[in-house]
């Protein structure tokens, strides 16, 4: 051979090396699915292995029998599963039955809500709100007196490493109870709700004096007592400074609770419903696939028995 040709084969191995590598670099470099040009896409790989893999005359006959009775098991528990499913007496009726029944107690609980009695409801005199000062920067003081009752809110900063002011400040009440302004003709049973609510509704009432400060509002020129407890248009029950009532927002989170629950009931029945469907349609080809399946473990019973 002479030294070109030595030459040329070295230059070809060169060329081909440098081929591949670029190859290699463009995948790598693509995004996940991008198509690479030069390279066989994952189908077309996958076709190539199965080609190559060996057919059934160079598999051993124990292995391949083996083999063909570990399928056998799954087409086996197909048609059990298909048999059952088709019965009347089954796991997925039962199981649909009992999603029924938590269905119509889902139901009879919003019902039961949508008729819930108005809520209990004591009124409270329409005493002024006096004496209202809001400080003109932060830290923000917001001061009132309702009665024999003087209330005192100051904000409480936090503050970042650099000085940074992390969030809006929250009001802390210094001095003043809620509780006294309980009117002493309320009843025994609703004092505790109507002290719990009174104490609540002065405190939304600083955080929104303080904001229309912060935003250069206005503040309220006639202010009550009154107005801290007004009774809800909904429930009839007791709505704070801003009209909302806790009764109100308590009985909408369990309406959201029960049709999240029913709507997970429902999902969980159509699976159930479907998943039953599914085996007894395919009931009669899983059956036709584990007679297939018999006949090739017969032949290759008869083959290893042969070949022994």
């Amino acid at each position: 051979m002479s030294w070109l040709q030595f030459w040329k084969n070295d230059k070809e191995r060169d060329q081909e090396a440098d081929a591949k590598a670029k190859k290699e670099d463009a995948e790598l470099a693509a995004p996940p699915g991008a198509r690479v040009p030069g390279v066989m896409p994952p189908h077309m790989q996958r076709i190539m292995i199965e080609r190559r893999r060996p057919d059934d005359r160079e598999i051993d006959p124990a292995q391949k029998l083996a083999r063909l009775r570990q399928r056998r098991l799954a087409f086996l528990f197909d048609v059990e599963q298909g048999e059952l499913a088709a019965e009347d007496d089954n796991p997925w009726t039962n199981r649909i039955a009992l999603l029924t029944e938590a269905l119509e107690t889902i139901k009879t609980d919003q019902e039961r809500l949508r008729a819930a009695k108005p809520e209990p409801y004591a009124p409270v005199p329409p005493t002024p709100i006096e004496n209202l000062t809001v400080s003109e920067g932060q830290p923000f003081h917001v001061s009132f007196t309702i009665g024999p009752e003087s209330f005192d809110y100051t904000e409480e900063l936090d503050w970042a490493e650099r000085g940074h002011q992390l969030a809006l400040p929250e009001l802390r009440r210094h001095r003043g109870n809620a509780a006294a302004l309980v009117p002493p003709e309320t009843p025994a049973d609703l004092r505790q709700a109507l002290a719990a609510h009174l104490a609540h509704s002065v405190d939304v009432f600083a955080f929104d004096m303080r904001d229309r400060r912060v935003d250069h509002e206005d503040l309220p020129s006639h202010p009550t007592l009154a107005d801290l407890a007004s009774p809800c248009p909904t429930c009839g029950g007791w709505a704070d400074w801003k009209g909302r009532c806790a009764a109100c927002a308590a009985r909408a989170g369990e309406e959201l609770r029960l049709r999240r629950e029913e709507q997970r009931l429902l999902d969980e029945r159509a699976r159930e419903a479907e998943e039953r469907h599914r085996l007894t349609e395919r009931l009669p080809i899983a059956r036709r696939r584990l007679a297939d399946l018999d006949a090739d473990i017969a032949k290759a019973e008869q083959q290893l028995s042969t070949s022994r």
